[in-house]
Protein backbone atom coordinates (compact mmCIF):
# COMPACT_ATOMS: atom_id res chain seq x y z
CA UNK A 1 0.00 0.00 0.00
CA UNK A 2 2.41 2.30 1.15
CA UNK A 3 4.62 1.78 -2.26
CA UNK A 4 1.46 2.23 -4.43
CA UNK A 5 0.83 5.87 -2.66
CA UNK A 6 4.45 6.83 -3.29
CA UNK A 7 4.18 5.08 -7.05
CA UNK A 8 1.36 7.45 -7.29
CA UNK A 9 2.77 10.74 -5.31
CA UNK A 10 5.76 10.33 -8.14
CA UNK A 11 3.07 10.35 -11.34
CA UNK A 12 1.21 13.22 -10.03
CA UNK A 13 4.71 14.86 -8.98
CA UNK A 14 3.97 15.35 -5.48
CA UNK A 15 7.21 14.10 -3.59
CA UNK A 16 10.64 15.32 -3.34
CA UNK A 17 13.31 12.82 -4.66
CA UNK A 18 15.99 11.68 -2.78
CA UNK A 19 18.76 12.76 -5.16
CA UNK A 20 20.47 16.03 -4.20
CA UNK A 21 21.16 16.84 -8.15
CA UNK A 22 17.01 15.75 -8.77
CA UNK A 23 15.75 17.26 -5.63
CA UNK A 24 16.81 21.12 -7.02
CA UNK A 25 16.01 20.54 -10.54
CA UNK A 26 12.69 19.20 -9.63
CA UNK A 27 11.96 21.05 -6.12
CA UNK A 28 9.55 24.28 -7.44
CA UNK A 29 8.04 21.30 -9.68
CA UNK A 30 7.02 19.87 -6.94
CA UNK A 31 6.10 22.37 -4.82
CA UNK A 32 3.80 23.80 -7.50
CA UNK A 33 2.07 20.55 -7.96
CA UNK A 34 1.32 20.28 -3.63
CA UNK A 35 0.26 23.77 -4.14
CA UNK A 36 -2.51 23.15 -6.99
CA UNK A 37 -3.69 19.92 -5.44
CA UNK A 38 -3.86 21.51 -2.12
CA UNK A 39 -6.65 24.56 -3.84
CA UNK A 40 -8.22 21.94 -5.41
CA UNK A 41 -9.19 19.54 -2.12
CA UNK A 42 -9.82 23.07 -0.71
CA UNK A 43 -11.96 24.46 -3.65
CA UNK A 44 -13.90 20.93 -3.99
CA UNK A 45 -14.59 21.06 -0.24
CA UNK A 46 -16.04 24.60 -0.15
CA UNK A 47 -18.13 23.63 -3.45
CA UNK A 48 -19.68 20.72 -1.45
CA UNK A 49 -20.40 23.18 1.21
CA UNK A 50 -21.55 25.90 -0.67
CA UNK A 51 -23.63 23.56 -2.86
CA UNK A 52 -24.91 22.31 0.39
CA UNK A 53 -25.70 25.74 1.70
CA UNK A 54 -27.63 26.78 -1.43
CA UNK A 55 -28.03 25.04 -4.15
CA UNK A 56 -27.72 25.76 -7.81
CA UNK A 57 -26.79 29.35 -6.81
CA UNK A 58 -24.41 31.93 -8.41
CA UNK A 59 -21.61 31.41 -5.89
CA UNK A 60 -21.67 27.46 -5.99
CA UNK A 61 -21.98 27.76 -9.73
CA UNK A 62 -18.51 30.00 -9.52
CA UNK A 63 -16.94 27.62 -6.99
CA UNK A 64 -17.19 24.56 -9.55
CA UNK A 65 -15.91 26.68 -12.53
CA UNK A 66 -13.22 27.31 -10.16
CA UNK A 67 -12.76 23.58 -9.43
CA UNK A 68 -12.81 22.84 -13.08
CA UNK A 69 -10.20 25.15 -14.00
CA UNK A 70 -7.87 24.13 -11.08
CA UNK A 71 -8.63 20.21 -12.18
CA UNK A 72 -7.49 21.13 -15.80
CA UNK A 73 -4.32 23.11 -14.62
CA UNK A 74 -3.20 20.03 -12.25
CA UNK A 75 -4.22 17.89 -15.25
CA UNK A 76 -1.91 19.73 -17.26
CA UNK A 77 1.10 19.85 -15.00
CA UNK A 78 0.59 15.90 -14.39
CA UNK A 79 0.93 15.74 -18.15
CA UNK A 80 3.88 17.70 -18.38
CA UNK A 81 2.71 20.92 -19.78
CA UNK A 82 4.04 22.79 -16.65
CA UNK A 83 4.37 25.99 -18.02
CA UNK A 84 1.28 26.33 -19.19
CA UNK A 85 -0.09 25.38 -15.96
CA UNK A 86 1.29 27.63 -14.48
CA UNK A 87 -0.17 30.34 -16.43
CA UNK A 88 -3.94 28.88 -16.46
CA UNK A 89 -3.29 28.28 -12.83
CA UNK A 90 -2.44 31.73 -11.76
CA UNK A 91 -4.44 33.98 -14.33
CA UNK A 92 -7.22 31.32 -12.92
CA UNK A 93 -6.79 31.71 -9.01
CA UNK A 94 -6.36 35.97 -9.29
CA UNK A 95 -9.84 36.15 -11.42
CA UNK A 96 -11.60 33.53 -9.80
CA UNK A 97 -11.28 35.53 -6.31
CA UNK A 98 -11.56 38.63 -8.03
CA UNK A 99 -15.07 37.19 -8.68
CA UNK A 100 -15.73 36.12 -5.76
CA UNK A 101 -15.03 38.80 -3.73
CA UNK A 102 -17.21 41.46 -5.65
CA UNK A 103 -19.88 38.52 -4.76
CA UNK A 104 -19.27 37.70 -1.13
CA UNK A 105 -19.20 40.14 2.08
CA UNK A 106 -16.01 41.21 2.75
CA UNK A 107 -17.07 39.10 6.36
CA UNK A 108 -15.79 35.59 4.32
CA UNK A 109 -12.25 37.02 3.64
CA UNK A 110 -11.49 35.79 0.33
CA UNK A 111 -9.36 38.58 -0.65
CA UNK A 112 -6.96 36.99 2.11
CA UNK A 113 -5.70 34.12 -0.86
CA UNK A 114 -4.03 37.16 -2.71
CA UNK A 115 -1.19 36.95 -0.08
CA UNK A 116 -0.42 33.42 -0.62
CA UNK A 117 -1.30 34.09 -4.04
CA UNK A 118 1.85 36.36 -4.36
CA UNK A 119 4.03 34.00 -2.42
CA UNK A 120 3.37 30.96 -4.58
CA UNK A 121 4.26 33.35 -8.06
CA UNK A 122 7.33 34.45 -6.52
CA UNK A 123 8.52 30.64 -5.18
CA UNK A 124 7.14 28.41 -8.15
CA UNK A 125 8.52 30.47 -10.87
CA UNK A 126 12.51 30.72 -11.50
CA UNK A 127 14.61 33.38 -12.33
CA UNK A 128 14.61 32.19 -15.98
CA UNK A 129 10.86 33.24 -15.68
CA UNK A 130 11.35 36.25 -13.67
CA UNK A 131 8.71 38.26 -15.81
CA UNK A 132 5.73 35.43 -15.13
CA UNK A 133 6.73 35.67 -11.12
CA UNK A 134 6.59 39.66 -11.26
CA UNK A 135 3.64 39.76 -13.64
CA UNK A 136 1.51 37.43 -11.60
CA UNK A 137 2.91 38.98 -7.94
CA UNK A 138 2.08 42.34 -9.41
CA UNK A 139 -1.82 41.38 -10.83
CA UNK A 140 -2.48 40.25 -7.23
CA UNK A 141 -1.60 43.20 -5.48
CA UNK A 142 -3.43 45.43 -7.71
CA UNK A 143 -6.36 43.29 -7.91
CA UNK A 144 -5.90 43.09 -3.99
CA UNK A 145 -5.93 46.72 -3.67
CA UNK A 146 -8.83 47.52 -5.67
CA UNK A 147 -10.68 45.46 -3.89
CA UNK A 148 -10.36 46.80 -0.64
CA UNK A 149 -10.15 50.08 -1.59
CA UNK A 150 -13.42 50.37 -3.92
CA UNK A 151 -16.58 49.18 -3.91
CA UNK A 152 -15.43 47.07 -7.50
CA UNK A 153 -18.20 44.74 -8.51
CA UNK A 154 -16.89 42.35 -11.13
CA UNK A 155 -20.79 41.13 -13.09
CA UNK A 156 -23.22 42.09 -10.51
CA UNK A 157 -23.99 43.51 -7.04
CA UNK A 158 -25.02 40.18 -5.31
CA UNK A 159 -24.69 39.55 -1.78
CA UNK A 160 -25.37 36.49 -0.03
CA UNK A 161 -25.52 36.51 4.39
CA UNK A 162 -23.03 34.77 6.59
CA UNK A 163 -25.04 31.44 7.09
CA UNK A 164 -23.59 29.34 9.57
CA UNK A 165 -21.78 27.36 6.76
CA UNK A 166 -20.36 30.79 5.33
CA UNK A 167 -18.46 31.41 8.71
CA UNK A 168 -17.22 27.75 8.17
CA UNK A 169 -16.21 28.97 4.94
CA UNK A 170 -14.69 32.05 6.27
CA UNK A 171 -12.61 29.86 8.35
CA UNK A 172 -11.41 27.71 5.61
CA UNK A 173 -10.28 30.47 3.59
CA UNK A 174 -7.97 31.46 6.45
CA UNK A 175 -6.55 27.94 6.79
CA UNK A 176 -5.84 27.27 3.33
CA UNK A 177 -4.21 30.33 3.28
CA UNK A 178 -2.21 29.75 5.95
CA UNK A 179 -1.62 26.19 4.36
CA UNK A 180 -0.26 27.47 1.30
CA UNK A 181 2.14 30.07 2.71
CA UNK A 182 3.24 27.42 5.06
CA UNK A 183 3.74 25.12 2.19
CA UNK A 184 5.99 28.23 0.35
CA UNK A 185 8.06 28.60 3.74
CA UNK A 186 8.90 24.99 3.85
CA UNK A 187 10.09 24.86 0.78
CA UNK A 188 12.22 27.96 0.86
CA UNK A 189 13.59 26.29 4.70
CA UNK A 190 13.98 22.81 2.90
CA UNK A 191 15.95 23.98 -0.10
CA UNK A 192 18.24 26.21 2.10
CA UNK A 193 18.80 23.40 4.00
CA UNK A 194 19.70 21.30 1.82
CA UNK A 195 21.90 23.81 0.09
CA UNK A 196 23.63 24.56 3.29
CA UNK A 197 24.39 20.53 4.17
CA UNK A 198 26.14 20.20 0.02
CA UNK A 199 28.16 23.28 1.16
CA UNK A 200 29.03 21.24 3.99
CA UNK A 201 29.97 18.43 2.12
CA UNK A 202 31.40 20.14 0.04
CA UNK A 203 33.62 22.45 2.33
CA UNK A 204 34.61 18.77 4.11
CA UNK A 205 35.90 17.38 0.92
CA UNK A 206 37.66 20.50 -0.45
CA UNK A 207 39.82 21.17 3.23
CA UNK A 208 40.63 16.78 2.66
CA UNK A 209 41.80 18.22 -0.82
CA UNK A 210 43.75 21.05 0.11
CA UNK A 211 45.55 18.18 3.21
CA UNK A 212 45.97 16.31 0.13
CA UNK A 213 47.14 18.82 -2.11
CA UNK A 214 49.66 19.67 0.87
CA UNK A 215 50.80 16.89 1.21
CA UNK A 216 51.39 16.09 -2.33
CA UNK A 217 53.53 19.82 -2.72
CA UNK A 218 55.57 18.77 0.29
CA UNK A 219 56.09 15.31 -1.47
CA UNK A 220 57.24 17.64 -4.87
CA UNK A 221 59.18 19.73 -3.07
CA UNK A 222 61.63 16.67 -1.49
CA UNK A 223 61.35 15.49 -5.26
CA UNK A 224 62.77 18.62 -6.41
CA UNK A 225 65.40 18.91 -4.18
CA UNK A 226 66.51 15.16 -4.69
CA UNK A 227 66.14 16.05 -8.62
CA UNK A 228 68.69 18.68 -8.05
CA UNK A 229 71.09 17.27 -5.77
CA UNK A 230 70.76 13.30 -6.45
CA UNK A 231 70.47 13.40 -10.05
CA UNK A 232 72.65 16.08 -11.23
CA UNK A 233 75.55 15.43 -9.23
CA UNK A 234 76.33 12.06 -11.52
CA UNK A 235 75.13 13.73 -14.45
CA UNK A 236 77.78 16.68 -13.52
CA UNK A 237 80.40 13.95 -12.69
CA UNK A 238 79.62 11.79 -16.24
CA UNK A 239 80.07 15.16 -18.15
CA UNK A 240 83.55 15.52 -15.99
CA UNK A 241 84.70 12.73 -17.31
CA UNK A 242 84.01 12.77 -21.05
CA UNK A 243 85.69 16.05 -20.71
CA UNK A 244 88.52 14.44 -19.44
CA UNK A 245 88.18 11.41 -21.75
CA UNK A 246 88.25 14.01 -24.76
CA UNK A 247 91.39 15.52 -23.58
CA UNK A 248 92.92 12.21 -23.55
CA UNK A 249 91.49 10.84 -26.52
CA UNK A 250 93.91 8.84 -29.16
CA UNK A 251 91.71 8.31 -32.00
CA UNK A 252 88.62 10.97 -34.14
CA UNK A 253 86.05 8.15 -33.44
CA UNK A 254 86.97 8.22 -29.58
CA UNK A 255 86.43 12.01 -29.44
CA UNK A 256 83.32 11.89 -31.95
CA UNK A 257 81.79 9.33 -29.10
CA UNK A 258 82.77 11.28 -26.05
CA UNK A 259 81.26 14.22 -27.54
CA UNK A 260 78.22 12.86 -28.08
CA UNK A 261 77.84 11.56 -24.84
CA UNK A 262 78.96 15.07 -23.16
CA UNK A 263 75.95 16.42 -25.66
CA UNK A 264 73.20 13.97 -24.88
CA UNK A 265 74.39 14.37 -20.42
CA UNK A 266 74.07 18.62 -21.20
CA UNK A 267 70.67 18.03 -22.53
CA UNK A 268 69.86 16.26 -19.60
CA UNK A 269 71.35 18.07 -17.58
CA UNK A 270 69.27 21.11 -18.90
CA UNK A 271 66.22 19.51 -18.92
CA UNK A 272 66.43 18.94 -15.16
CA UNK A 273 67.07 22.35 -14.93
CA UNK A 274 64.06 23.57 -16.26
CA UNK A 275 61.91 21.37 -14.57
CA UNK A 276 63.49 22.39 -11.04
CA UNK A 277 62.95 26.48 -12.42
CA UNK A 278 59.50 25.32 -13.45
CA UNK A 279 58.61 24.18 -9.89
CA UNK A 280 60.16 26.90 -7.88
CA UNK A 281 58.41 29.09 -9.88
CA UNK A 282 55.07 27.54 -8.40
CA UNK A 283 55.95 27.34 -4.75
CA UNK A 284 58.19 30.40 -4.01
CA UNK A 285 56.88 33.74 -4.06
CA UNK A 286 58.27 36.41 -5.55
CA UNK A 287 62.06 38.49 -3.95
CA UNK A 288 62.22 42.05 -5.31
CA UNK A 289 65.40 43.50 -5.74
CA UNK A 290 67.19 46.49 -7.61
CA UNK A 291 68.74 45.34 -10.72
CA UNK A 292 71.71 47.84 -13.02
CA UNK A 293 69.54 46.98 -15.89
CA UNK A 294 72.76 46.78 -18.55
CA UNK A 295 75.38 45.14 -16.31
CA UNK A 296 73.04 42.79 -15.47
CA UNK A 297 71.78 41.21 -19.48
CA UNK A 298 75.60 41.56 -20.24
CA UNK A 299 76.18 39.07 -17.74
CA UNK A 300 73.62 36.84 -18.77
CA UNK A 301 75.09 36.97 -22.49
CA UNK A 302 78.18 36.30 -21.38
CA UNK A 303 77.14 33.35 -19.30
CA UNK A 304 75.89 32.12 -22.83
CA UNK A 305 78.63 32.38 -25.06
CA UNK A 306 79.15 28.64 -24.63
CA UNK A 307 76.15 27.70 -27.21
CA UNK A 308 76.72 27.03 -30.93
CA UNK A 309 76.85 30.29 -32.46
CA UNK A 310 77.14 32.71 -29.99
CA UNK A 311 80.68 33.97 -30.64
CA UNK A 312 79.53 35.13 -34.50
CA UNK A 313 76.05 36.92 -33.58
CA UNK A 314 76.65 40.81 -32.40
CA UNK A 315 75.05 41.35 -29.06
CA UNK A 316 74.22 45.33 -28.27
CA UNK A 317 72.42 46.31 -25.16
CA UNK A 318 70.57 49.61 -24.74
CA UNK A 319 68.96 50.35 -21.09
CA UNK A 320 66.81 54.01 -20.91
CA UNK A 321 66.16 52.52 -17.88
CA UNK A 322 69.41 52.65 -16.13
CA UNK A 323 67.61 50.81 -12.78
CA UNK A 324 64.61 48.41 -12.83
CA UNK A 325 62.75 46.73 -9.65
CA UNK A 326 61.50 43.28 -9.85
CA UNK A 327 62.64 39.97 -9.43
CA UNK A 328 66.43 38.95 -10.25
CA UNK A 329 66.01 34.97 -10.20
CA UNK A 330 63.35 35.38 -12.31
CA UNK A 331 63.83 37.82 -14.78
CA UNK A 332 67.33 35.98 -15.25
CA UNK A 333 65.13 33.20 -16.29
CA UNK A 334 63.58 34.87 -18.50
CA UNK A 335 65.80 36.66 -20.25
CA UNK A 336 68.18 33.31 -20.69
CA UNK A 337 65.58 31.75 -22.09
CA UNK A 338 64.56 33.90 -24.44
CA UNK A 339 68.39 35.00 -25.88
CA UNK A 340 69.58 31.55 -25.82
CA UNK A 341 66.66 30.48 -28.39
CA UNK A 342 68.07 33.60 -30.49
CA UNK A 343 71.50 32.04 -30.57
CA UNK A 344 70.16 28.84 -31.48
CA UNK A 345 67.68 29.65 -34.16
CA UNK A 346 70.49 32.42 -35.34
CA UNK A 347 70.84 32.73 -39.41
CA UNK A 348 74.03 31.43 -40.58
CA UNK A 349 73.65 32.35 -44.21
CA UNK A 350 73.51 36.61 -42.57
CA UNK A 351 76.74 38.37 -42.76
CA UNK A 352 75.61 40.36 -39.49
CA UNK A 353 73.61 37.78 -37.35
CA UNK A 354 72.84 40.30 -34.48
CA UNK A 355 70.18 40.37 -31.20
CA UNK A 356 69.69 43.64 -29.78
CA UNK A 357 68.16 44.00 -26.03
CA UNK A 358 66.61 47.09 -24.97
CA UNK A 359 65.39 48.12 -21.58
CA UNK A 360 62.72 51.44 -21.35
CA UNK A 361 59.76 52.01 -19.75
CA UNK A 362 55.98 52.01 -20.50
CA UNK A 363 52.32 52.93 -19.07
CA UNK A 364 52.58 49.50 -17.54
CA UNK A 365 55.86 49.38 -16.13
CA UNK A 366 59.10 48.05 -17.25
CA UNK A 367 59.40 46.66 -21.16
CA UNK A 368 62.50 44.45 -22.15
CA UNK A 369 62.54 43.98 -26.08
CA UNK A 370 65.03 41.00 -27.10
CA UNK A 371 65.52 41.32 -31.11
CA UNK A 372 67.03 39.30 -33.48
CA UNK A 373 67.72 38.91 -37.23
CA UNK A 374 67.79 34.82 -36.92
CA UNK A 375 65.42 32.52 -38.91
CA UNK A 376 62.08 33.68 -37.27
CA UNK A 377 58.99 31.59 -36.45
CA UNK A 378 56.60 30.50 -38.88
CA UNK A 379 53.42 31.71 -38.74
CA UNK A 380 51.66 28.60 -37.92
CA UNK A 381 53.83 28.21 -34.78
CA UNK A 382 53.55 30.78 -33.18
CA UNK A 383 49.98 30.66 -31.23
CA UNK A 384 51.89 27.43 -29.60
CA UNK A 385 55.77 28.67 -28.77
CA UNK A 386 54.49 28.88 -25.65
CA UNK A 387 52.53 25.50 -24.88
CA UNK A 388 54.58 23.05 -22.57
CA UNK A 389 57.05 20.67 -24.49
CA UNK A 390 56.31 22.51 -27.57
CA UNK A 391 59.57 23.01 -30.15
CA UNK A 392 59.36 24.96 -33.53
CA UNK A 393 62.10 23.72 -35.13
CA UNK A 394 64.12 20.74 -35.49
CA UNK A 395 67.11 22.59 -34.89
CA UNK A 396 66.04 22.84 -30.82
CA UNK A 397 68.14 20.77 -28.73
CA UNK A 398 66.34 21.78 -26.14
CA UNK A 399 63.33 20.06 -24.05
CA UNK A 400 60.50 22.37 -25.70
CA UNK A 401 60.17 24.22 -21.81
CA UNK A 402 61.81 26.87 -22.11
CA UNK A 403 59.32 29.29 -23.39
CA UNK A 404 56.69 27.60 -21.53
CA UNK A 405 58.93 28.60 -18.32
CA UNK A 406 58.75 32.04 -19.41
CA UNK A 407 55.45 32.93 -19.72
CA UNK A 408 54.71 31.03 -16.63
CA UNK A 409 56.84 33.04 -14.76
CA UNK A 410 55.93 37.01 -16.35
CA UNK A 411 52.05 35.39 -15.22
CA UNK A 412 54.11 34.81 -11.36
CA UNK A 413 55.62 38.86 -12.03
CA UNK A 414 52.00 40.01 -13.07
CA UNK A 415 53.45 40.68 -16.53
CA UNK A 416 53.09 39.43 -20.19
CA UNK A 417 55.28 38.00 -23.10
CA UNK A 418 54.24 38.71 -27.09
CA UNK A 419 55.99 37.71 -30.22
CA UNK A 420 56.08 38.98 -33.33
CA UNK A 421 58.10 36.90 -35.85
CA UNK A 422 58.20 36.57 -39.69
CA UNK A 423 59.78 33.22 -41.16
CA UNK A 424 63.27 33.85 -42.53
CA UNK A 425 63.73 37.72 -41.26
CA UNK A 426 63.50 37.48 -37.56
CA UNK A 427 61.90 37.60 -34.27
CA UNK A 428 60.85 40.21 -31.27
CA UNK A 429 60.18 39.11 -28.02
CA UNK A 430 58.87 41.79 -25.47
CA UNK A 431 58.60 41.12 -21.77
CA UNK A 432 56.22 43.82 -19.88
CA UNK A 433 56.18 43.65 -16.46
CA UNK A 434 54.22 46.18 -13.80
CA UNK A 435 56.79 48.28 -11.09
CA UNK A 436 57.47 46.66 -7.87
CA UNK A 437 58.09 48.63 -4.70
CA UNK A 438 61.31 50.16 -4.52
CA UNK A 439 64.26 49.10 -2.58
CA UNK A 440 66.35 50.63 -0.15
CA UNK A 441 70.23 50.01 -0.55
Amino acid sequence: MKQLIGTWADRLRLRHPEDERSFFTTRRDVLYARLVALCLVASFFTLIKDFTDQGWAPVPLAVLVIVILILIAFLLNTAGYMMASRIIFFTMLNLAITLMCSILPKERLVFVYFFPIVNMAFVVFDEQHRRHRIFFAMLSAVLLTMLVYTDFKLFWDYQISISGLGKLNMITNIVVSLLIIILCIEFLIRTNSRAEEILRRQADYINGQNAELKKINAELDRFVYSASHDLRAPLLSVQGLTNVALMESVSEKDSQYFTMIRERVVKMDNFIKDIIEYSRNTRTDLQVENIETESFIREIISSLQYLEGAHQIDFTVSASAPVIITDKSRLRIILSNIIANSIRYYNASRDNPMVAVHVGKVAEGTCITIRDNGIGISEESQPRIFDMFYRASDRSGGSGLGLYIVREMMEKMGGRVEVQSVYGEGSKFTIIFPEQTAVNG
